[in-house]
């Protein structure tokens, strides 16, 4: 079974911002891990590694994309914030403590 390549982000843009970046980021991500049911290779996409590298001003954006949809992206944030948010049952009940965290922040 032939693997599927990876493809490699594109540089970032001169005149993008974080919010444009994360956004352009985020599609790839999405667009190519769609399929993926293994943790390790949708963490280690190189558009979600890069979306870890942006760091900690990329945590409201991804929070705010998780109010509106519950996401995977929600794995990146322990990775960000050096924090691990304590959560009992599924995906869902992680996003929803981390926007609770988010919210005491002040992040949301």
């Amino acid at each position: 079974m032939a693997a599927n390549p990876v493809k490699q982000p594109p540089p970032v843009l001169p005149s993008e911002d974080i919010e444009q970046r994360f956004q352009r980021l985020n599609a790839q991500w999405s667009a190519d891990t769609l399929v993926l049911s293994d943790p390790a290779k949708i963490m280690g996409h190189p558009a979600m590694r890069s979306i870890i590298a942006i760091g900690e001003e990329v945590v409201p954006i991804i929070l705010r994309e998780m109010q509106a949809e519950p996401s995977l992206l929600v794995w990146a944030l322990p990775e960000i914030t050096g924090e691990n948010v304590s959560f009992k049952g599924n995906n869902d009940d992680m996003v929803e403590a981390w926007l609770h965290w988010g919210r005491e922040k002040g992040l949301v």
